[in-house]
């Protein structure tokens, strides 16, 4: 029941990522294009503000968690508000304004929106360490290439016959850059604080940096051209495409890795395709239907083999508050900066003087809005002092989220039950 629980939930996650990327097509096709006639930056800063005012709430009710941060998260966030907030929103929206006023095709802006996934495959290998199977870079190229025909074989373009001095191209290309570098980054702080709270955040600052641009430049004047219907429009993209879609992303983001997250972003093109026929009566021809059928089942393999092969790490073991030992499970407390990775109860291998353990990795907060993180492994079979030491452990699967007991019975009931989960492998 709790493997059937987990995969409900990593299921619930991939569909979370793939309902946020058809917002984001609804964005591009219908809601975006209602603004070109505005500054991008001015429409960027409204977008972030009016979601931030959305949700604050959650910086409130998270806020001993984003104490906790360390430079490391905080860092990521600065990132992904730059990159993925800033740059990648005002990029993608100059390109669709370019491509809404006749000045490129949005088969430009869409081909090169496809770099993204390449982007965020290396970032996630070179700084995540996401060792990832040959399958998924077999599907994820496939997935790459079926949406670069999906967007250009109806026109018979080709990636050669860019031209690169055409706003639009530049824009699109450092849109994918931006966004795709985000993903690895909201991964990094996705691992590390509530969801809500990493929406709240980059939303947070974003809204100040957009702020500071559109003043510097002066473009914070032009606020009193905007319509009372754009107005509304922009209440639209805050409840959809904006602030909703992004919550939905990192809902998702937290339990599926950030190279399978980009590529499951490609849901995009599928559902400009079939918006684009519904509302304006564009048909497929049978390369592009071919290449839909490729897309789709990438799609789901990719959902089927998200997860990372078994991640491993070295930490050194410091002094706890030895309230394991007082239960009867004596656990070793680990460096929390050795840990880049989400949230929960673990099935580990522990690697001490080159002698083989199994036991139990428990990573997160002890209570879901308190500040109290615990990183500490209760070592099977194993009562030796290892203070100060420095051990490799290797994650073997995923027991259980990290939750709160509402008294000790309840959590040493918890304990013998994820200790019984360590049968499979002993």
């Amino acid at each position: 029941m709790k493997l059937l629980r987990l995969k409900n939930k990593e299921a619930l996650a991939v569909g979370a990522i793939i309902v946020a990327a058809l917002l984001w097509s609804l964005d591009g096709l219908f809601l975006r294009p209602k603004f070109y006639v505005l500054s991008a930056p001015l429409l960027v800063f409204w977008e972030h503000c009016l979601g931030l005012i959305v949700l604050s709430p959650f910086l409130y009710i998270y806020r001993k968690q984003i104490l906790t941060l360390r430079k490391k998260s905080w860092a990521a966030l600065f990132w992904v508000s730059v990159f993925g907030g800033l740059i990648g929103t005002i990029m993608i929206t100059k390109a669709f304004f370019a491509a809404f006023a006749g000045e490129a095709s949005f088969a430009t802006v869409v081909i090169l929106q496809k770099l993204q996934p390449i982007f965020a495959l290396l970032m996630a290998r070179l700084i995540l360490k996401e060792k990832l199977s040959k399958e998924f870079y077999f599907w994820a190229l496939l997935a790459i290439l079926a949406s670069y025909v999906l967007a250009f074989a109806q026109n018979g373009f080709n990636f050669i016959d860019f031209n690169w001095q055409e706003n639009a191209a530049l824009f699109a290309f450092l849109a994918a850059f931006a966004f795709g570098s985000s993903t690895v980054f909201g991964k990094r702080l996705a691992n590390h604080l509530d969801y809500k709270a990493v929406a709240a955040l980059r939303f947070g600052l974003t809204s100040v940096l957009a702020f500071i641009l559109v003043l510097f430049n002066g473009d914070i004047l032009l606020s009193q051209e905007i319509s009372s219907l754009q107005w509304q429009f922009l209440l639209l993209i805050v409840v959809s495409s904006g602030a909703g879609a992004l919550f939905l992303y990192y809902f998702g983001l937290r339990r599926v890795s950030a190279s399978a997250a980009t590529l499951l972003e490609l849901f995009w093109p599928f559902s400009a395709l079939i918006l684009d026929y519904i509302f304006n009566g564009n048909y497929l021809n049978y390369v592009q239907i071919i290449a839909l059928g490729f897309l789709l089942i990438a799609f789901f393999r990719i959902s089927f083999i998200s997860k990372a092969k078994p991640l491993s790490f070295e930490a050194r073991v410091i002094t706890g508050q030895g309230k394991g030992k007082s239960l009867g499970y004596p656990t070793a407390n680990l460096d929390k900066d050795a840990l880049d990775m989400p949230h929960g109860v673990y099935a580990v291998q522990v690697f001490i003087d080159r002698q083989k353990y199994y036991g139990l990795l428990h990573f997160g907060f002890k209570d879901v809005f308190k500040a109290d993180v615990s990183a500490e492994i209760l070592i099977r079979d194993f009562e030796a002092d290892i203070y100060n030491q420095t051990i490799k452990v290797q994650i073997l699967e995923k027991v259980r989220e990290v939750r709160a007991f509402n008294n000790i019975d309840e959590l040493k009931l918890a304990i013998e039950n994820d200790l019984l989960f360590l049968k499979k492998y002993v």
